[in-house]
Order: structure tokens, then C-alpha cells, then sequence
């Protein structure tokens, strides 16, 4: 073989080592861009990072100290292994795959078995409460409940749960079993709600519609300036048997009717006549600004829009209860050479949309109690969490998916803006109660 072919073998022997070292170097490279891309890259992620690992970390370690607690139980119930006792009642009897929950999963764990020693001879399986106990079929539907408010699909719950490495019994099928018991707890509990001693200043009533149902909604407002879901209750549309059922029922539940409340309202008729039948001279109606002039916009041209808003704006800022009247009744006037139609839509509960004003209440509390805003933060939650929602089966499930929103937007109320000046209300409340009681003589 002659030396130039050998040096030229060499030569490729060696082009073919240095390929393959490069290419181990760049696949090296590669792989610890890739683990860099899924490494936080902000300070901010690491919180949520650390957290999502001690999670699964105490998941599994709970698996292992559920199996520590019942050996420990049946150490108690047997006596220390290998140890003679012609006294103790029962006895290890092996082990058998058994199920506990954790964390809103079905996890196996390695079930202790106890039989118990008589002295016919007969021996019975001894049933271990810890074991019972870890069972708890309330423990799923609470965990389901946790992450369904927080728009977790039944079909995705599989997916976003802690799995333990024997974790199971996460399918859509179960998962939804949970939400149901879980979120009919949470109508009951809604409905169970009392109320006696407790001033209520406002009450918020709206409806939320679903697939042709709605249901109607009382929000209220304490003395303190906290607000409080009172009931919800289901019709085919806002009438006012609907809404008076509902209102007596809050009678029933401990709401004073001898107490003047003063109650916002959105447009519809029925919810006034309602108020009225119930609470009777006590009820002070406050019509929602917002609803108002939505009403009136619906009937007239997108040309005249903006100047509508600016009339409506300047009414509604006064703080004269007749001049705030008389700048409504001249934008109705000027509304009857545009639009019949929408004179009429104002014209509808006109004086009812200023009573704010006629109370004589600041700035920043007339606002807040202007509209149905305050009720309509706690259904835009439940429009949040039913956005998903595709097929509404009955109206059992109407009324377990609403209830379980406004409980879970209770949860992040706030008091309100203004509530340092619930005072100048309750005041301004007697004062008209007063006034409106007939005298004797």
C-alpha cells in the first residue's frame, strides 16, 4: 500500500472523527438552548415554578405519610411486630392495593389488612377508621370545585392536576359527578343564609340569562359598606312573581321589611312593581343610569348618541333634585321631536333614575349607587365561569353553576366606594321614612 493512500485513509478517518465531535458538541448546544428556553426567564416565574414543584413534591410525600399513618394504626390495634402478646385482639393480616384521595385524586395506596382473634376461632376483617377516613368522597368534589371556578374543563382536569405517579380517577366522568355534588352544596348553602340583625343599607337585584332561562339575583349592601349575595332565584324572564318569590323568601331569611332600603334596579318594570308589593312604602327605588340611557340609545339613530349622553351626563351630575328633573323632562322634549318612542323609554321611571340625588348623598356614594355596577362585577364572574359551558342540560344546572360564581366572586368583594359615607344614607333613609309615614290627626 503506498504512503499517499495511507495518508489520505488517515486524513478521512480523521474528517469523519471531527464530524462526529462536532456534531456531538452542537447537539450539546442545542439541547442546553432548549433547557434555557424552558427555564424561567424572568424573576417573576420562579415563585410559580417553585410552587408547582413543592406541590407535586407534598403530593407524593403524602402518599407515603397516608401509608406511615396506618401502619402506625395498626401497630396500635396489634402491637409491635414480632412481639408475643397473648393478650392483644387482633392481627396483621398482610397487605391488598387500596384507594385514598388527595389532593382531588384517587391515588393507590398499599392498604394494611387487620383481622380480628376470638376465641372460637372465627376471625373478621377489622376495618381501620384512618383508612375510612382518607376516603372521604367530599375530598374530590371540594378539589373539582377549586379548579372548575377557575375554568378548568372536566375534559382538561386530567391534565392540570398533580397527578402522584399512581394517581387515577381523573376522568371527565367522575370529575363531573364532583362538581355537581360540590356546587349543589353550594345552593344550599346559599339558600340556608340568615340574615337577622344584620342593617342592609341597598339591595342590587339583576338577572343573568342562560340558554333562555334567567335567573335573578339580590346583592346586598350592609351598613358597613359590605356587600353580601342574598339569593338567587329562576324564571323565564324578570317578572314579577319571579322577583317578589325571591324577596319573600329574603323576608323569611331574616331581611327587615320595616326598615326603609333603598333598592338599584335596571329597567324592567317588574322589578319595581315587585319592590313595592313587597317592602311597601319602606322601598326607595333608584332606576340604573346606565340601563336608562342604554333603553333610550336603543331607539334613536347613531347620530343623535352623543349628544343624548352629553343631556343625560349633565342631568345625572347635578346635585338639585328639581334642577336634575327639569334638565331630564327638556332632553324628553327634545327626544319627542326626534323619536317618540324614545321620550317614551325616558319618560318610564324618569324621577326613579335621580333618587341618588334627591337623598342629597356625596359625590362618590352617588355614583356607586347610580347603577347596577356593584352586582354586575359579581355576574360578569359567573358569565366568566359558564363561558364554556355549551350544553345546559336542566335547570338544576342553571342554578348550581350561578350560585357557585357568586359565591366564588363573594370571595374577592370589596367594600364599596364611598362606604365611609353610609352614615349621610342610613340619615337621609330615616329622613324619607319619616316623612313618608302618615301622620295621625
Amino acid at each position: 500500500m503506498s504512503k499517499n493512500y495511507q495518508k489520505r485513509s488517515r486524513s478521512s478517518s480523521q474528517r469523519e472523527r471531527n464530524g462526529q465531535r462536532r456534531a456531538r458538541r452542537n447537539t450539546a448546544r442545542r439541547e442546553r438552548r432548549e433547557r434555557l428556553a424552558e427555564f424561567p426567564s424572568s424573576h417573576e416565574e420562579f415563585p410559580s415554578l417553585a410552587r408547582e414543584s413543592l406541590q407535586c413534591f407534598a403530593l407524593d410525600l403524602g402518599v407515603l405519610f397516608a401509608g406511615r399513618l396506618l401502619e402506625d394504626e395498626v401497630t396500635v390495634l396489634c402491637g409491635p411486630r414480632y412481639e408475643r402478646n397473648r393478650e392483644r385482639h387482633a392481627t396483621r393480616y398482610g397487605h391488598q392495593p387500596g384507594v385514598v384521595s388527595l389532593a382531588g385524586q384517587k391515588v393507590s395506596v398499599l392498604r394494611p389488612r387487620v383481622r380480628s382473634v376470638s376465641s372460637g376461632g372465627t376471625r373478621r376483617e377489622v376495618e381501620l377508621p384512618l383508612y375510612r377516613a382518607l376516603q372521604r368522597p367530599e375530598s374530590m368534589p371540594e378539589a373539582c370545585l377549586q379548579r372548575m371556578v377557575r375554568r378548568v374543563s372536566c375534559r382538561d382536569y386530567e391534565g392540570v392536576v398533580n397527578l402522584a405517579r399512581e394517581g387515577f380517577g381523573v376522568q371527565k366522568s367522575s370529575v363531573s359527578r364532583g362538581f355537581v355534588r360540590a356546587s349543589a352544596d353550594a345552593v344550599r348553602a346559599l339558600a340556608e343564609r340568615r340574615w337577622e340583625g344584620v342593617r342592609f343599607v341597598a339591595v342590587f337585584i339583576d338577572g343573568i340569562e342562560y340558554a333562555g332561562e334567567t335567573l335573578v339575583v339580590a346583592l346586598g349592601l350592609d351598613a358597613q359598606g359590605h356587600k353580601h349575595v342574598l339569593g338567587v332565584r329562576e324564571g323565564a324572564t324578570e317578572n314579577a312573581l319571579v322577583v317578589t318569590a325571591l324577596l319573600e323568601e329574603l323576608v323569611e331569611r331574616g331581611l327587615d321589611t320595616t326598615q326603609p332600603i333603598l333598592f338599584v334596579l335596571d329597567g324592567a318594570k317588574a322589578l319595581a312593581a315587585a319592590v313595592k308589593r313587597v317592602w311597601g312604602r319602606n322601598a326607595l327605588i333608584q332606576r340604573c343610569q346606565v340601563h336608562k340611557q342604554r333603553n333610550v340609545k336603543a331607539h334613536l339613530a347613531e347620530a343623535h348618541h352623543a349628544e343624548l349622553e352629553r343631556r343625560l351626563h349633565t342631568a345625572y351630575a347635578q346635585t338639585d333634585y328639581a334642577q336634575a328633573v327639569s334638565l331630564l323632562q327638556d332632553t324628553m322634549r327634545w327626544l319627542q321631536r326626534i323619536n317618540p318612542a324614545a321620550a317614551a323609554s325616558l319618560q318610564e321611571g324618569l324621577e326613579e333614575t335621580v333618587t341618588v340625588v334627591r337623598l342629597k348623598l356625596p359625590e362618590k356614594l352617588r355614583r356607586t349607587l347610580a347603577t347596577t355596577n356593584p352586582i354586575e362585577s359579581a355576574l360578569s364572574v359567573v358569565r366568566d365561569l359558564t363561558a364554556r359551558v355549551k350544553r345546559w342540560r336542566n335547570g338544576d344546572m342553571r342554578l348550581r353553576w350561578c350560585a357557585t360564581g357568586l359565591l366564588r366572586a363573594e370571595e374577592k368583594f370589596r367594600r364599596i366606594k364611598g362606604y365611609t359615607e353610609l352614615p349621610l344614607l342610613l340619615a337621609a333613609l330615616d329622613a324619607v321614612h319619616l316623612d313618608a309615614k302618615p301622620r295621625a290627626g
